[in-house]
């Protein structure tokens, strides 16, 4: 006579299934193991560099601000020479940081005022084109390397440097800008552009300290 077939649980279907995957993850991991252990030490190794890297940057956004305000109290001293050394030194070491991108712009108004119009230029475009912040230290750049054309009497490329500044940028310079283009087109003989720029203060900033000489000057070109 047949024995009657034992009947199996849920509980030992389930058991048994555990006890399958148990055996199939130890196959898993006898083959992939290792692969797997490389794969976690390098994201943890990845962690970890990014981790440094922030604590490096804050450390030298740290040193930088310091230095900054030290050359920045020179320059206002207007000890330039002093000044350029020190600024350059920010820039060569910590010309990523915040700070030391503010320091070029800083170097390019030193060599401005020691006339050396070419480092001028170099430095404003190099801060422009790595500087992400703020509108007006963009335009105040952009109108640095306008003011070097002027100081060279080179008008027409001042002027339109002047421009650029306001249609690149939003910021407060803006009237200043375009009363500078108005002027240094006119020194250069194009009164029509010069009336054109001057206009915009009146169209663009009627309220702008820069409206009256703006009058002032289309008057002068009018007459």
């Amino acid at each position: 006579m047949l024995k009657p077939r034992k009947q199996i649980t849920k509980k030992q279907l389930k058991e048994d299934s555990l006890v399958t995957f148990y055996f199939k993850a130890q196959e898993w991991l006898e083959v992939h193991g290792k692969t797997l252990m490389i794969a976690a030490a390098a994201v943890l190794l990845a962690i970890a560099g990014f981790a440094y890297y922030l604590y490096a940057q804050t450390q030298a956004e740290k040193t930088a601000s310091v230095d900054l305000a030290r050359a920045t109290r020179t320059l206002e001293t207007q000890d330039y020479q002093n000044a350029i050394s020190q600024l350059s030194g920010i820039v060569d070491s910590y010309g990523r940081t915040t700070s030391g991108k503010i320091a070029r712009l800083h170097l390019a108004q030193a060599f401005y005022q020691t006339k050396e119009y070419a480092n001028a230029r170099s430095s404003y475009k190099k801060f422009i084109s790595s500087f992400n912040g703020d509108d007006y230290f963009l335009a105040a750049a952009q109108g640095g390397m306008a003011a070097c054309f002027e100081a060279e009497k080179k008008y027409d490329e001042a002027a339109e440097t002047y421009l650029k500044a306001v249609d690149a940028y939003s910021s407060v310079l803006d009237p200043s800008m375009l009363l500078n283009a108005g002027r240094c087109f006119n020194e250069a003989g194009n009164k029509e552009k010069a009336k054109k720029a001057l206009n915009r203060i009146i169209e663009e900033h009627p309220k702008a300290a820069e409206k009256d000489d703006a009058l002032l000057l289309i008057g002068l070109l009018n007459g």
